[in-house]
């Protein structure tokens, strides 16, 4: 089969302007809305890196100018940025911490120390064979790494969303491009594809998924994929509005409260559904907007927070150490339970111990 060079370099710039406009319209229009989440910063921020990569494609700019240099920083920081978008968009309530940004640096800070000895240094690190491959498959496994954890994440916890519009779109739009930018690495840098269509592919494929994310972010609900924070007042008044009392969602609270289900290692969503004989669709919308919760771990944690409060504030329980009353209500870890603990009460357990004695 005959293949046209010149088709193949047009479709190809044609899929790869148009996946430029697409990055660039939707940094432009959640510009406005930084202020609200920061996963919307972040998210901004992976456009804007989405945007180097696609210049550098575009324009293949010379190495050490000033396009180049601009080129080398947004290409080598999209894995780890996206990275930390998916870690921020399915955990919105909690900040990312400072070690999650230095991990996340590397893909980018590496490369450019690297093109920065070579300048300052006028050495080529190819020359040291060692160096130049341990910089080079390095930084690609951390690439992967990062990138195939982002997947996890959209895989383990998507369900937890109460909101199903929202779940959906999350999962898929952290899912797929996560699959898309393995995809790429896998075919360019590990496998070293030499096909003549491989560029009108990848070119393609971006455009459509750039252009995926653009129709779910603004033709949907504004919180499909971002939760924007509500004022204080607001959040104030929904949780002292008293929910619709119904028969299902009484078998959902005595669930908790007396049957004590939360205690349940790893008790999913579609467990509690098939315990309660409540579709799963319904149980999701009663906790969510009778009960007022964004996911479902933040529904259990209520309860075994609550069940841990009071043994700490009981001397009956003084003789049991903090990880077994974490443990005995249903949190997996002393870490997970002392960053829910101190989120509610603003103190570590053992100084609510101590101040309850």
């Amino acid at each position: 089969m005959q293949y046209d060079p010149d088709f193949i370099t047009f479709m190809a710039e044609f899929f790869s302007h148009f996946a430029l406009a697409q990055v660039t319209l939707c940094a432009i229009l959640l510009f406005p809305l930084r202020k609200q989440n920061p996963s919307i910063g972040l998210f901004i921020l992976l456009m804007i890196c989405a945007s180097g990569y696609l210049l550098s494609s575009l324009l293949s700019p010379q190495p050490y100018t000033a396009l180049g240099w601009l080129t080398l920083v947004l290409l080598n920081a999209l894995p780890g940025v996206f990275w930390l978008v998916s870690l921020s968009v399915f955990g919105d309530h909690t900040l990312l911490r400072r070690w999650q940004y230095v991990v996340a640096s590397l893909t980018m800070v590496v490369p450019l120390l690297s093109a920065l000895i070579e300048v300052l240094f006028a050495v080529t690190l190819e020359d040291y064979v060692a160096i130049h491959g341990l910089l080079k498959y390095g930084m690609l496994a951390l690439e992967l790494v990062l990138i195939s954890h982002a997947l996890v994440i959209a895989i383990t916890y998507w369900r937890d969303d109460l909101v199903q519009e929202r779940r959906y779109i999350r999962g898929g739009v952290i899912a797929v491009s996560a699959l898309y930018i393995i995809a790429v690495i896998a075919l360019e840098q590990v496998l070293k594809v030499q096909w003549h269509g491989l560029n009108i592919v990848i070119s393609a494929s971006l455009a459509a998924l750039t252009t995926a994310i653009n129709v779910l972010l603004f033709q949907l609900k504004e919180s499909s994929l971002f939760e924007t924070v509500k004022p204080q007042e607001v959040v104030a008044q929904e949780k002292a509005a008293q929910p619709r009392k119904t028969q299902e969602l009484a078998k959902v609270v005595e669930s908790m409260a007396q049957d004590k289900l939360y205690r349940q290692d790893g008790i999913t969503i579609s467990e509690l559904a098939k315990h309660l004989a409540i579709h799963e669709y319904k149980l999701r919308n009663l906790i969510n907007q009778e009960l007022g919760y964004r996911n479902f771990n933040d529904f259990l944690n209520y309860y075994r927070i609550k069940e841990v409060t009071e043994c700490l504030s009981s001397s009956e329980f003084d003789h049991l150490p903090v990880l077994t009353l974490a443990l005995e209500s249903g949190f997996r870890s002393l870490s997970s339970f002392n960053k829910a603990f101190k989120n509610t009460h603003g103190i570590t357990p053992t100084a609510f111990r101590k101040q309850a004695s």
